[in-house]
């Protein structure tokens, strides 16, 4: 009994596997032959289709390189102006000198930037009271009748301050909207209690 339940067991197992073993044959045949008679135009259709997809993910890494450069120029073009503002104050720091101390003098005087050493008559003086700069005639003074409301209403016209001016060989007539004074010889500005004068700095 028990070998013939064996035998049983063993022919059922054989045609078992054998049937399976043929359908999975079976199946890979038909894929390769569906491979084979596939439709040309179904794959020209499948190529675009990829080309198509390939040039949308280029167009895209494209697009976002792009917006990375563009976040990245705004900084860029910052820096760029800071640097060139940083070298322009720097240029104007070394282009400007003041005098110390200030001088004035007459005509023979030789004007521009006075130092301790270099006495030279400034010529760019400005006034701190009335913010005007302060103008000079050479060979010139002022005559003993001028007054504050004359320099008031007449500067910075020269035709009509030259109406209060004198001839004086080596003189210097100096005047900005408040104040007047007139130098023959060098002196220390320091010395002018009266005048509210400074220099506006030397272009170099």
């Amino acid at each position: 009994m028990a070998d013939d339940l064996d035998d049983l067991l063993d022919e059922v197992e054989s045609k078992f596997c054998c049937s399976t073993s043929a359908s999975k044959q079976s199946t890979c045949a038909l894929k390769q032959k569906d491979q084979k008679c596939a439709n040309p135009e179904e794959k020209k259709q499948s190529r675009k289709q990829g080309y198509k997809k390939a040039r949308h993910d280029n167009d895209d890494i494209d697009a976002m390189l792009q917006e990375i450069l563009d976040d990245d120029q705004p900084t860029s073009t910052h820096e760029s102006n800071a640097a060139k503002t940083s070298r322009s104050d720097a240029c104007s720091q070394t282009m400007s000198k003041k005098c110390c101390p200030v001088f004035l003098g007459g005509s023979s005087v030789p004007h521009g930037i006075g130092t301790s050493v270099s006495q030279r008559a400034c010529n760019r003086l400005r006034c701190t009271s009335c913010d005007f700069s302060v103008i000079m005639f050479e060979d010139q003074e002022w005559d003993s009748s001028c007054d504050y409301l004359f320099f008031r209403n007449n500067m910075p016209d020269h035709h009509k301050l030259k109406a209060k001016l004198r001839r004086k060989k080596n003189g210097r007539a100096y005047a900005c909207q408040c104040s007047w004074h007139s130098a023959v010889s060098l002196s220390d500005l320091r010395e002018q209690q009266q005048l509210k004068w400074v220099c506006g700095k030397h272009k170099v």
